[in-house]
């Protein structure tokens, strides 16, 4: 570089003010020149600053093709002493260039001086770097593809104009960096313009990860594809149910899996026995399904839900708690019927009207009403209709199209969602209890793929889908989790075991233990308003 801004000077009449075409053998001084100039050393920088006045073209030719130039280096010069005014210059306006103390500016210059792979840096710098890559010490080794912007001045060590901070300040710098609590980008975006020093983007990303502020207040996990209930094979054979409101008063909806139709019972009240009388008289009229799916609501995890399941000899299905997409077929239909009382509460409609009406519409994909999957015929409504439309026929399994019609659905869903990583027993994350807000825990059981236990700092055990667990770096709780769980929280206690598809068993009644006094005692009883709950 430095022939070439001799030649440009020396031929200054000759070439300033025309476009000129410059050889050299030395090919990193091609692409060194077509940097921009804040991105090469300051020793660079002064030479490229003497060129800027000419319009230069740097080609890269091998040395041996270079037979004019090759033999006139030969020549002899004399000696000259060396100038280092420009030197100095450089050194003082980069000193004043860094905002920082004077102590804290020894204290770096102390610490790089005492690392040791900073101190075998900074003499190759000095020194000169070898030729051939393998004769680099390895704990260097690193710094070879920039050796060319590496600069050490006044006991500092630069790349470009970017400060180079030894091991027992990073953590320090990484400190300042994230004072903000920004995130990962923005804080790697400011440091590459200050800092160096190796896989610095890595140790931010980590760093973050592991600051339990960022992730007490980080976004919500984004949706993950879609995983529909499977179709049964046949009519009232799976069956979903939800509790609902509407004006006051309670209603329970049962909605078949495979027919879509909706059964709606008036609750006087939302107890275990009312919900059980319900239940009972729904499945008089088509049967005992073979699983019924509910979320976790308290008349649906009594110990009398229970062994009313036990009796009526079907299996009883909970959702995961907090999250009513997992019971999405119930959830959607209480919209549907909702949205019809609503409108035939303000229009004076007839609300069995609408419902009738509902039940004999067809499905869209399927092209059979409800009534049609359920019992093999159309109803009759006030719209005039042939007999032989009402005639009882036996209609052809219909689960191609439903699952057709699922397919569908679940491929526009998954346009917008994300696969969550999985998460390992033992692992510390964080989770959304009851706010948006990330509580630490660690992982106790994973039930099925997206169902875990999680375990709280204060022992407490919850179930909870994927979506409200999120994965970070923290090495540590909080508070210390004892390893005997106790008694699981309500929100497990509503919904599952350590089995994905069954229900949490319910201890049997308190039975009085004998006095070993032969004293006579009162016989305890649990209070009756505590029937239709667990107690602990």
């Amino acid at each position: 570089m430095l022939a070439i801004v001799y030649g440009c000077e020396k031929f200054h009449h000759y070439i300033y003010g025309r476009s000129v075409t410059v050889e050299t053998d030395h090919k990193p001084f091609v692409a060194i020149y077509n940097k921009p100039l804040y991105c090469v050393t300051p020793r660079l920088q002064r030479m490229l600053m003497r060129l800027q006045r000419y319009d230069l073209k740097l080609v890269y030719v091998p040395g041996k093709e270079m037979h004019i130039s090759d033999a006139l280096s030969r020549s002899y010069l004399e000696e000259t002493p060396e100038i280092l005014v420009d030197d100095e210059i450089d050194i003082d306006s980069i000193e004043a260039q860094l905002p920082v103390s004077p102590t804290k500016l020894q204290q770096i210059k102390e610490s790089t001086a005492a690392d040791e792979t900073l101190h075998t840096l900074k003499n190759t710098v000095l020194v000169g770097w070898p030729v051939e890559r393998s004769s680099v010490p390895l704990n260097i080794i690193q710094y070879w593809n920039y050796r060319d912007e590496i600069t050490a001045i006044d006991g500092l060590l630069y790349k470009g104009q970017r400060l180079m901070v030894p091991v027992s300040l990073q953590t320090e710098m990484l400190d300042k960096l994230h004072e903000a609590h920004m995130g990962i980008v923005k804080t790697q975006t400011r440091a590459r313009e200050i800092l160096f020093w190796p896989k610095m983007n890595q140790d931010i990303e980590n760093f973050i990860g592991q600051c339990a502020v960022c992730n007490k207040y980080r976004n919500s996990n984004c949706q993950e594809p879609l995983r529909p209930q499977e179709i049964p094979s046949r009519p009232w054979a799976k069956v979903a149910a939800d509790m609902f409101q509407f004006k006051g008063s309670e209603y329970l909806l049962c909605v078949d899996y495979y027919s879509k139709y909706p059964e709606i019972v008036r609750m006087p009240t939302t107890t275990s026995s009312q919900t059980i009388i319900a239940f009972k008289s729904v499945f008089a009229r088509h049967g005992i399904p073979s699983e019924l799916f509910t979320d976790n609501g308290p008349q649906f995890s009594s110990y009398a839900f229970k062994k009313f399941a036990t009796e009526w000899d079907f299996v009883h299905t909970t959702s995961s708690p907090r999250y009513p997409q997992s019971n999405g077929q119930a959830e959607r239909c209480v919209q549907t019927v909702k949205n019809l009382l609503k409108k035939a509460d303000e229009s004076g409609g007839d609300v069995y009207a609408c419902l009738m009406n509902y039940r004999a519409s067809p499905i869209d994909g399927v092209g059979l009403s409800p009534s049609q999957l359920l019992v093999n015929r159309q109803l009759r409504t006030k719209l005039p209709i042939t007999s032989d439309r009402l005639n009882p026929k036996v209609v052809e399994s219909s689960k191609p199209q439903l699952v057709a019609r699922q397919a569908k659905q679940k491929h526009y869903y998954d346009c917008q969602s994300t696969i969550l990583p999985d998460i390992n027993r033992g692992e510390i994350i964080r989770m959304q209890k009851d706010s948006k807000h990330w509580e630490p825990a660690v992982i106790d059981q994973k039930l099925d793929d997206r169902s875990y236990l999680v375990r709280t700092g204060d022992s407490k055990v919850y179930r909870r889908n994927r979506r409200h667990l999120l994965k970070t770096g923290e090495t540590n709780l909080p508070s210390a989790v004892s390893d005997d769980t106790e008694a699981i929280s309500d929100n497990l206690s509503s919904g599952d075991t350590g089995e994905p598809n069954a229900t949490l068993k319910t201890p049997e009644a308190i039975t009085p233990r004998p006095d070993p006094t032969g004293r006579p005692k009162r016989t305890v009883r649990r209070p009756k308003y505590l029937e239709d709950f667990i107690c602990r």
